[in-house]
């Protein structure tokens, strides 16, 4: 992949700055459980496939958390073996009220899903790349070659769906053009306001270039360093709300916390996945690697027919006694156990997120996600939270 314009700049904030500023959550500095297993890019974790459209043949789950994906993953032996990649979600674009921000400032923040970062394009004036601050140096393209086409946060790989510029009317306009095979005119996709909805929450996409407000936009200047400018992107509506990715800085926030779990406590525990890579440059971390298990304990929140080990026991595939049973989720009890011990609860357990080890009869915990502090609730619930009642459910 090419280098992206926006790395090393002081406007993102790099992974050890994050680890920092959670450190306080965890009740003990992360950096040293995590940065053994970071690296930059995808090429460095020695992962296969990572182009798009082979990943796609390989998708095992899709949804509102992320993707997850069956990968090989070279080792220190240089041997090739399964693993799983789990990919944040896509940042959704949204029109959205503007939120109050601080600069300058070291600290990652709610407003950074509506502050960007525009690079110009070295070799191709007048366009630039914009990238978001709180998913680093992903950048803005047009996703699709509709009249109507879809906007996403991407790896950058400096083609024309990823350059944009501001025209004479105020539009951020992409390089690409959005004329069809059927067209004869060259008309210009722009960053366009689905239906023209000044409203908190409204939908972005690319949209061929017209006359409207709702296409047309400020670049509001906050700070520059070097050729980088960091800026707002203001609607030029009455409401004059701001391009944002929508919870991006929260979906930074889970993926790191995550990372953070599994890093303090599956060196430790047998029966949780096991953690091998984190890809993390800028902003959100770009993929989790793991190890690859086997089937499902049980459905979980899948469909009645998702293949797991309680519905072949059902069909007679497979059989344990009591005690055979008791014995394989022993290492799973003891993760439990760990967690609570340190003053955390796991707040997601069920059959969906407990999986067989490919090489014994054994089960594993899954899925960190949603892990919190024992008081977690306590400020909101008062005297009516207890503890205990998660410790329970777990």
């Amino acid at each position: 992949p090419r280098a992206s314009p926006f790395d090393g700049t002081e406007f993102l904030a790099k992974p050890k700055d994050h680890l920092r500023l959670l450190s306080k959550d965890l009740a003990a500095s992360p950096e040293r459980w995590v940065a053994r297993l970071v690296v930059p890019t995808k090429q460095h974790a020695k992962l296969w496939p990572t182009q798009e459209e082979e990943l796609a043949k390989r998708c095992l789950f899709n949804g509102w958390q992320g993707s997850v994906y069956d990968v090989d993953a070279m080792g220190k032996d240089g041997r090739w073996r399964k693993a799983i990649m789990k990919l944040p979600p896509e940042g959704r674009l949204a029109l959205k009220d503007a939120m109050t921000y601080r600069w300058p400032s070291s600290e990652t923040m709610a407003a950074d899903d509506q502050l960007w970062l525009r690079s110009p394009c070295a070799e191709d004036a007048p366009y630039f790349f914009l990238c978001n601050r709180s998913l680093g140096t992903q950048v803005l393209e047009v996703r699709g070659r509709a009249e109507a086409a879809s906007l996403r946060m991407s790896e950058f790989d400096g083609s024309d769906r990823q350059k944009w510029m501001v025209d004479g009317e105020s539009r951020l306009t992409s390089k690409l053009d959005a004329s069809t095979s059927s067209s004869c005119s060259r008309v210009k996709y722009c960053i366009d306001v689905i239906g023209a909805r000044d409203e908190n929450g409204a939908s972005v996409c690319a949209y061929a270039a017209n006359g409207g407000w709702n296409q047309r936009w400020d670049m509001e200047v906050v700070d520059k360093a070097s050729s980088i400018e960091l800026v707002r992107i203001v609607s030029k509506m009455a409401g004059q709300r701001l391009l944002t990715v929508e919870n991006g800085d929260q979906m930074r926030k889970d993926m790191i916390m995550e990372i953070c779990y599994l890093s303090r406590w599956c060196h430790l525990e047998q029966g949780l996945v096991q953690l091998q890579k984190v890809v993390w440059n800028h902003g959100v971390p770009e993929a989790i690697v793991e190890e690859r298990l086997g089937k499902q304990l049980g459905k979980g929140t899948g469909s009645d027919d998702k293949a797991c080990i309680l519905q072949d026991i059902r069909q007679g595939l497979a059989f344990y006694s009591p005690r055979a049973a008791a014995r394989s989720l022993l290492a799973v009890a003891q993760v439990l156990r760990r967690i609570h011990r340190d003053g955390f609860v796991y707040n997601d357990l069920h059959d969906g997120n407990i999986l067989r080890r490919l090489d014994m009869d054994s089960y594993k915990v899954i899925d960190l996600g949603s892990v919190t502090r024992a008081g977690r609730w306590a400020p909101e619930l008062g005297e009516a939270y207890d503890s205990r009642w998660s410790q329970n459910r777990d």
